[in-house]
């Protein structure tokens, strides 16, 4: 199994695919001399386009701001890409918000590599991003998925996303193909549909400067 952001995804050939040559030896740690020899770099979107196809999710987020590769011996070991979440949820935070959307890191690197990489790409924000002020991101419960790289990398718990809300939401699927559409007016025209209820989210924040209250605005 690949670790992916909310959780845990399917690993493919496509590890093959990202950076070429043969699957690097796993160890029991992401230790010094891994840290030592791993880096993070911007990454366009064809070099890791193969790491995000073989995400849980399977595509790129709506609006990438950033993609970062983690990378060893020049070969991309996986991606991480923040995307800009719905205003609301700058509203929430009360500034500038990124959302943490996609995390890939291949089988062969020590799990623990996951909170490494989280914790460089916070570093690469603040030293050329100083206008984030928080970062949020989601655990899907419905993929097995409680967050727990999250809370190792000392995010903060916020709740479900439907918390707040007084009704439920519903995803459409194509009664045939299974393929899920997030609103109705995204089903093409003719598909025959079933309605199938979303899952709340876990929801994780950390904020950039490292000061303020460890909850959303106004709660």
């Amino acid at each position: 199994m690949t670790l992916c952001a909310d959780g845990v995804g399917i690993c493919t050939a496509a590890d093959q695919v990202a950076g070429g040559g043969e699957t690097p030896t796993s160890a029991l740690q992401f230790d010094d001399q891994w840290r030592a020899s791993t880096k993070i770099s911007r990454a366009e979107r064809d070099e890791v386009d193969a790491m995000i196809k073989s995400h849980y999710i399977g595509k790129w987020p709506g609006v990438c701001v950033l993609t970062l590769a983690m990378v060893r011996d020049g070969r991309r070991l996986g991606v991480i890409v923040f995307a800009l979440p719905p205003r609301e949820t700058a509203k929430r935070y009360g500034g500038e918000t990124w959302e943490l959307a996609r995390l890939w890191v291949m089988d062969a690197v020590p799990k623990n590599a996951e909170t490494y990489f989280i914790g460089q790409a916070i570093r690469h924000i603040r030293r050329h991003h100083k206008s984030v002020r928080v970062l949020v991101s989601y655990a899907d419960p419905s993929a097995g998925h409680s967050g727990v790289i999250y809370k190792a990398a000392n995010w903060i718990a916020d709740g479900r996303t439907d918390d707040e809300r007084k009704t439920p939401r519903f995803d459409y699927a194509d009664a045939v193909t299974g393929k899920r559409y997030s609103r109705r007016g995204h089903v093409p025209a003719g598909v025959k549909i079933k309605r199938i209820p979303r899952v709340s989210k876990h929801r994780f924040f950390y904020r950039m400067s490292g000061t303020g209250p460890n909850t959303a605005k106004g709660k």
